[in-house]
């Protein structure tokens, strides 16, 4: 069964030293097969908060795949914007700004939302949206296919996103069944319809929250687990775990249960239906 981490908006700069230490802690006790961090890494883009960053990020099981969010490009410093926004981001975390993690029972694409252009809200291009396509098709059948990206894709009322669309029908085609994000420093889990007209079906919407700033937006820190049963084939159950800190370490506060079906992700009742 794989095991899945997803982390978002961390915001080096701006966090909690002593609960990043317990979240590395709580983490490596779960013996993920995959850690996700969609984003925020940093604060302001800064040198010594991408270090920051960058060991945080050494010492997670790996492997890791990360992207980048609005906060890891220079606010204030106009001429780096414009031409080297993300050299920092390349440095110091990874040069691939559309990563790409295949494992036997799953298929994870990264996707860069945040050009250079735009002030906080997300974008995807038509190339970006062909990649995750290509990248979602060559994996396994019955792996499962997992979208990251900073912003949320869906639902739609969670942040802006230009190519929304491209990106939604590309992850339609391919089956992908779980969306991961941040941005919004509130976890959640919602089941969305992705869909071409003849051919919709449901997916799931995973917003990590925000795991150890001090930009909490008046809710608590959190990260999210997912267990995914292998492979991906209809009756297989797909289990998210929202943990938080409780004072000695991170505790689960909730778990949704899931399993996909012939027209994509359900929740599974309280009956077990």
């Amino acid at each position: 069964m794989p095991v899945v981490i997803h982390l978002s908006d961390i915001h080096f700069g701006a966090h909690v030293d002593d609960l990043a230490e317990s979240l590395l802690a709580d983490i490596v006790g779960r013996r993920p097969d995959l850690v996700v961090v969609s984003g925020d890494l940093t604060q302001r883009a800064r040198r010594d908060q991408f270090a920051q960053a960058q060991a945080f990020l050494e010492r997670l099981p790996t492997p890791v795949l990360a992207v980048v969010g609005n906060h890891d490009l220079p606010l204030f410093d106009l001429p780096r914007r414009v031409f080297t926004p993300t050299r920092r981001y390349q440095r110091y975390v990874t040069a691939n700004l559309d990563p790409v993690v295949t494992l036997p029972d799953l298929v994870a694409v990264g996707l860069d939302t945040m050009p250079a252009w735009r002030w906080k809200a997300g974008h995807v291009s038509r190339r970006q949206a062909d990649l995750a396509e290509l990248a979602f098709g060559r994996g396994p059948v019955q792996a499962w296919r997992l979208l990251v990206t900073h912003h949320p894709v869906l639902p739609a009322e969670l942040s802006g996103f230009a190519g929304r669309g491209l990106l939604v029908d590309a992850c339609a085609r391919t089956g992908v069944a779980v969306l991961l994000s941040g941005h919004t420093h509130t976890a959640s889990v919602d089941l969305v319809t992705l869909g071409l007209e003849d051919d919709r079906r449901q997916a799931l919407a995973v917003v990590a929250g925000t795991a150890v700033s001090r930009r909490t937006r008046g809710t608590m820190n959190a990260y999210v687990v997912l267990d995914l049963s292998a492979p991906m084939r209809v009756g297989a159950n797909l289990n998210v775990e929202i943990r938080q800190p409780d004072g000695s370490g991170w505790s689960a506060t909730r778990t949704s249960r899931f399993r996909y079906a012939d027209n994509g992700i359900v929740a599974i009742q309280p009956n077990g239906t």
